[in-house]
């Protein structure tokens, strides 16, 4: 009995041998079943790493937050040339252009309300008009602080303040010498011997040229004999008028025209401020065709005996 039952399994052993020879043969025949059993790949002793995760966060904002592996490894995009460029440049340390601010000189210079005429330097007559700019007062309280402040007198007034202001102005601009204080000028008179002395030592005879016209103010050809900056001019009243006056020249424009920053009288009172003198194109405007228009008139008239011009040669 047991050696029967060992044939038999021999036979069903042979047997299932056979069959799984016929099987494995057959699965080489077929063309489609040899290729997947070729080309399956063989078990790996260690586990293959993933490719890295590529994640543009212009096109899947929301890919990072979805994975659902928070330790893969995310790759950097690439930079192209051409989009690197515009950062390289804006990177880069940047130019600064200083342009320095003008003066108001420099300004009336550039846009033809000064221009250079006469024996100053361009350096002196830009100081010249820039200084007497500083002494504006344009209403009656300013001014007198401003005349209290050239005298050095409590009680000074800027009614009487042309002297002191005028030798200021140039004091001030380097013209002239710092020597005399301002107030040596108050109230002086060529005709009087001392003061004359005091005129001469400001502007000495080897200095400047003092010339004596003695012709009403809207007489004069201003075409042909015009002021230059830096003038000191003493105007003489004459027997129509009922005050003289000085002053200095602080600038002449592209047309001619001549000003200066000066004390007069306005309906206000006293002011010291900037005033066209003359506009050789037109005999009506300034200061001189005011002052000369009638006699004795309220605001004041001068210039009917002419004036004496003091300038630098």
């Amino acid at each position: 009995m047991r050696s029967k039952e060992i044939k038999y399994l021999g036979t069903g052993l042979g047997i299932g041998i056979a069959l799984m020879t016929l099987i494995l043969g057959s699965a080489f025949l077929i063309p489609g079943v040899r290729n997947r059993l070729l080309t399956q790949p063989e078990p790996a002793s260690a586990p293959m790493a993933l490719p890295p995760l590529q994640i543009n966060s212009a096109t899947n904002p929301v890919a990072l937050e979805n994975s659902p592996t928070p330790s893969v490894i995310l790759s950097a995009p690439e930079i192209s040339t051409a989009t690197s460029m515009p950062f390289i440049e804006n990177t880069s340390v940047p130019t600064f252009t200083f342009t320095p601010t003008l003066s108001p000189a420099e300004l009336e210079l550039a846009n033809g309300g000064l221009v250079l005429s006469g024996p100053l330097s361009r350096e002196q007559q830009l100081n010249l008009y820039n200084a007497a700019l500083t002494f504006i007062a344009p209403t009656y309280a300013e001014s007198k602080k401003m005349s209290v402040a050239i005298n050095g007198l409590r009680f000074s007034d800027p009614s009487t303040t042309c002297g002191p202001l005028s030798l200021a102005i140039l004091q001030r601009a380097g013209i002239v010498s710092a020597e005399n204080a301002p107030h040596d000028f108050f109230l002086i008179n060529p005709d009087n011997g001392l003061d004359r002395q005091k005129l001469e030592k400001v502007f000495p005879n080897e200095l400047y040229v003092n010339t004596r016209y003695k012709i009403k103010l809207n007489q004069v050809n201003w075409l042909a004999q015009p002021l230059m900056p830096g003038d000191f001019l003493y105007i003489y009243a004459g027997e129509e008028g009922n005050f003289e006056h000085m002053l200095v020249v602080s600038r002449v424009d592209s047309a001619g025209r001549a000003y200066a920053v000066t004390n007069y009288n306005t309906e206000q009172g006293f002011v010291i401020n900037e005033a066209l003198l003359y506009d050789p194109s037109d005999p009506t405007a300034g200061l001189f065709a005011q002052w000369t228009k009638k006699k004795e008139q309220l605001l004041g008239s001068t210039g009917f005996a002419g004036y004496e011009l003091w300038r630098h040669n």
